[in-house]
C-alpha cells in the first residue's frame, strides 16, 4: 500500500530517520487503505480491537459515553494521527471512536507491527516517542478540565488543534480551519454550547481570534499563549545509532 505523502510517515520522519528499506518494510505491513462514513463507529467501547489505523484525512473523536447519556470527548483524532492506540494493546478498548466526518486511513494489524518492530527497531521506539506526546496532550487536557478557566480551555485547545495541524501541513502560520462543530468542542472542553459561544464571543472582543466561518485566524499569537499558559511541544529526534 503505497504511502508517500501520509501525514503518520511525515511525522515520523520528524523523529527517525527513514531510508528506502525501513520505508518499504513499513508499507509492505499495510494490508489496505479504507474510506468510513461520518458518524461510523471505528472501535466500540468494550471491544477488542487489535489495529493499528494511521488516518490519512479526516477527523475523528475519542469518547466515552456515560449511563446518564453525557459525554466526554478524551481526545480529536486528526490527519497523521492513530487510531488504536493505546486500546490495541489492552484486552479490551476502554474509550469508543467514532468518525466526525469522511475518513480516509490505512490500517495494519497489531501483530504485523509488532514483527515490524523487531526487524526494525526504530519503529518501535517512534511509537514510543508518540505516545509520550500523547501523555504531554493528555495531561494539558486534565488541567484544562481541573483548573483552567473556560476562556483558557478554549484558548489552548486552539492553540493545541492549530500546532497539530500545522505539523503535518494542514495549517498556515496563524490561520487554520477549526473542522470540529462547536458541539464537539463543547463536549472537549466540558462546557455548554451557549457557554462556549460566549467565550468564543470574548475571544473576539479581546481581539485575540477572528473567525469567518470555521476559518480561524490568530490574530494575537503570544497574547493567546499568555492567556492559556501554553507551553509548544516539539518531539526530540530519536538518537541515532553510532556504528
Amino acid at each position: 500500500m503505497p504511502l508517500t505523502g501520509h501525514p503518520f510517515v511525515s511525522r515520523l520522519r520528524q523523529v527517525v530517520r527513514l531510508g528506502s528499506p525501513e520505508f518499504e518494510a513499513f508499507e509492505a505491513i499495510v494490508e489496505r487503505e479504507l474510506v468510513v462514513r461520518k458518524r461510523d463507529e471505528l472501535v466500540v467501547l468494550g471491544t477488542e480491537f487489535r489495529n493499528l489505523c494511521f488516518v490519512r484525512d479526516g477527523y475523528a473523536i475519542r469518547y466515552r459515553l456515560l449511563r446518564s447519556g453525557k459525554r466526554q470527548i478524551l481526545n480529536v483524532i486528526i490527519p497523521g494521527d492513530v487510531i488504536g492506540f493505546p486500546v490495541t494493546f489492552l484486552d479490551r478498548s476502554t474509550y469508543g471512536v467514532v468518525a466526525l466526518s469522511e475518513l480516509t486511513y490505512a490500517v495494519c494489524s497489531l501483530e504485523s507491527y509488532v514483527r515490524l518492530c523487531y526487524r526494525h527497531p526504530q519503529f518501535g521506539l517512534a511509537l514510543s516517542w508518540l505516545a509520550a506526546r500523547e501523555a504531554a496532550t493528555y495531561a494539558e487536557h486534565i488541567v484544562n478540565l481541573g483548573r483552567r478557566t473556560p476562556i483558557e480551555r478554549l484558548a489552548h485547545f486552539l492553540l493545541e488543534i492549530h500546532a497539530r495541524l500545522r505539523e503535518v501541513g494542514r495549517a498556515e502560520e496563524t490561520r487554520f480551519d477549526l473542522p470540529f462543530s462547536q458541539l464537539v468542542m463543547a463536549d472537549v472542553l466540558g462546557l455548554s454550547v451557549p457557554h462556549l459561544n460566549r467565550v468564543m464571543q470574548q475571544l473576539r472582543a479581546d481581539k485575540l481570534i477572528t473567525c469567518t466561518a470555521r476559518l480561524v485566524e490568530l490574530t494575537n499569537l503570544a497574547g493567546l499563549q499568555r492567556l492559556a499558559q501554553y507551553q509548544p511541544l516539539s518531539l526530540v529526534p530519536i538518537p541515532a545509532l553510532e556504528r
